[in-house]
């Protein structure tokens, strides 16, 4: 097989590495001369150079690919793709040939782009996840489209995807552009389980009064079980590293937190589809926050230093309630994209979605399984909804900050106990006339069903 890739940074590099091991063979160009360079001294080293071919521009690759042709795009988001785009065919890509674009692209250019192009070249998404490891060994592979070039490079693919029980992480998880609808969400469920094990960190540690190396050490045990997970996995890492005077890496280390815009996305696509995904949005303003001094309101979001207090945790109390509310951000996350598949009939397939993250990815977890049973295994776990709720109170009264933490617990509470709404609505009604729904079904206003003789003003 015989596939070409355009961008060799950091993901491109190991992800070309990845192809010509699985046996494909590889044209690569970047317009960097230098990382084409550095590929090519990675893979003579590694003794596999005789199937990977470095060119210089555009149309050389095109002319040394049989046809059809299969591109892979590995390049900034934005402006580039179509940039690249354009190039390829002004180099001489034909109506047959596959571009796929394998980076985090907003999912909405790629439903743009594959009208612009119909005509000129297939043009398919993939959102990859797993970082420079994964696309080195094995990543996580949600690809979309139904697209006839995929027919020819789909069994590769499922090679060069990490596996599970012998599954490729590899899957067409919908039509159209979906695939990186659903990379988005991953990215958006990543954000949340991070922020929601560092509140557990913060937690333990200034809630608690145990150093970096206890809380290592409780993440690590709880690793050994049914909470395995990479996050979980590499949080304990971090915390028991340690410098040669002795001071926890974490404590060196500033807390400004950056984001490179999928979290943001998925956000935004939730408000824009109505879909509540109170844990994701969270993790993503809890960034906002570390970020307040670099802001046009640094002054007036800028606030005197607050005391703290201590509290005792039941750990196995703590474990029962990360269990439950990781279970709740991915589910969170699975139910936008069941959403957004509804509303742009994408026919996307969450077994297979979740199939992609069993391995390679950021987001893989052995509870996985548990997620893939749905709201009636959620509604059968009493005793960890009961820890959620009480580790939350007693969090929140430590006087820090939990925002996944207390958005989990209100998500689930809101779901599932008896809803203010109602005031809501009779206040809508009375300041703006917007009408109420009574239980009946009716709709009318407060005035049809008591007589007000004076409103406030």
């Amino acid at each position: 097989m015989q596939v070409a890739l355009v961008g060799l940074g950091v993901m491109g590099k190991n992800l070309a590495l990845n192809l010509i091991e699985k046996g494909m063979t590889l044209v690569a160009y970047d317009k960097n001369p230098e990382v084409g360079a550095e590929l090519l001294s990675c893979a003579q080293s590694l003794g596999m150079a005789e199937r990977l071919h470095i060119v210089s521009d555009l149309g050389d690759m095109i002319r040394r690919l049989e046809t059809p042709r299969s591109i892979l795009l590995l390049v900034p988001a934005g402006e580039l793709v179509d940039k690249v785009c354009s190039d390829l065919v002004e180099a001489g890509v034909e109506k047959d040939d596959i571009i796929v674009d394998c980076g985090n692209s907003n999912y909405k250019d790629g439903i743009a782009r594959k009208l612009k192009y119909q005509n000129k070249f297939e043009f398919a998404t993939m959102g990859i996840s797993g970082g420079a490891e994964g696309a080195r060994h094995g990543p996580a592979m949600m690809a979309s489209g139904s697209e006839g070039g995929w027919e020819r490079i789909e069994p590769w693919f499922e090679k060069v995807a990490a596996s599970y029980n012998n599954e490729s992480c590899f899957a067409r998880v919908g039509q159209s552009a979906s695939g990186h609808f659903v990379k988005m969400v991953h990215n958006g469920i990543e954000y949340a389980l991070m922020q929601l094990i560092a509140e557990l960190y913060q937690l333990l540690r200034l809630g608690t009064g145990r150093s970096p190396k206890e809380v290592a050490e409780i993440f690590e045990s709880w690793s050994e079980g049914k909470l395995n997970s990479y996050l979980l996995a590499i949080s304990s890492h971090i915390l028991s590293l340690e410098t040669e005077q002795g001071e926890s890496l974490v404590d060196l280390i500033d807390n400004k937190v950056g984001a490179k815009g999928t979290g943001l996305w998925t956000a935004q696509n939730a408000l824009e589809l109505g879909i509540a995904v109170p844990s994701l949005v969270a993790a993503v303003q809890a960034r906002h926050l570390t970020n307040t001094i670099d802001t046009p309101a640094a002054k007036e979001m800028t606030y005197a230093n607050k005391s703290t207090q201590t509290i005792e945790v039941d750990l196995d109390e703590l474990k029962d309630a990360f269990y439950f509310a990781s279970l709740l951000c991915y589910r969170q996350g699975l139910a936008l994209i069941k959403g957004a598949s509804r509303a742009h009939q994408w026919k996307v397939d969450l077994n297979k979605t979740l199939q992609t993250w069993r391995a390679g990815c950021i987001i893989r977890a052995d509870y996985l399984d548990d997620i893939a049973e749905g709201v009636e295994f959620i509604d059968s776990l009493e005793k960890p909804a009961v820890a959620l709720r009480s580790i939350t109170g007693k969090a929140v009264a430590t006087g820090l900050s939990f925002p996944v933490l207390a958005a989990t617990q209100t998500y689930i509470a809101t779901l599932s106990t008896p809803s203010n709404g109602h005031l809501v609505q009779a206040q809508r009604d009375y300041f703006g006339e917007h009408g109420i729904k009574t239980h009946s079904g009716e709709t009318c206003h407060l005035t049809d069903l008591v007589d007000i003789e004076a409103k406030v003003r």
